[in-house]
């Protein structure tokens, strides 16, 4: 079965969110995002629901990330079922000033690195984020794992 359509319609949900996060627009990035969207940024700050998604990224778009960008290069897009996917991206953040400490300390030349996870899920033909899990990558802890099998 091809996935293309539905591939190039999460790309684009991708890209949207990209555009959005370089605008500082926090509705713009949440616009794919279901009202019951499971959210767990990089530092473990978990919540439910549309509200406090947008108002984490309001937040951070009016400070410490105000003029970042976040780049997401496609790691894997896996379609569980025709309208559900499981999409894997490893993201790249730059163009910020002074961070917090649980944040800085993520840093690694001069980018914070995550593999982030959506599960998305198509409502009325429209590709939607019903879950939202961002992972910091630890540059010094991917340096000593093993090689994966």
């Amino acid at each position: 079965m091809s996935h293309d359509a539905d591939t190039a319609a999460i790309r684009a949900v991708l890209d949207a969110q990209e555009a959005a996060w370089a605008a500082g627009d926090a509705q713009g990035f949440a616009a794919a995002v279901t009202d019951d969207v499971v959210f767990t940024n990089i530092v473990g700050m978990f919540s439910m629901g549309r509200a406090p998604f947008v108002g984490q990224h309001a937040h951070i778009f009016s400070t410490f990330y105000k003029g970042t960008t976040m780049r997401q290069t496609v790691a894997n897009i896996a379609f569980v079922r025709p309208d559900v996917a499981v999409v894997d991206t490893l993201t790249e953040g730059t163009g910020f000033g002074e961070l917090p400490p649980p944040i800085a300390k993520h840093v690694t030349d001069g980018a914070i690195r995550t593999r982030l996870e959506q599960v998305m899920v198509r409502n009325d033909g429209r590709w939607q984020v019903a879950a939202f899990h961002n992972v910091v990558i630890d540059a010094a802890a991917a340096a000593a794992a093993p090689p994966p099998r």
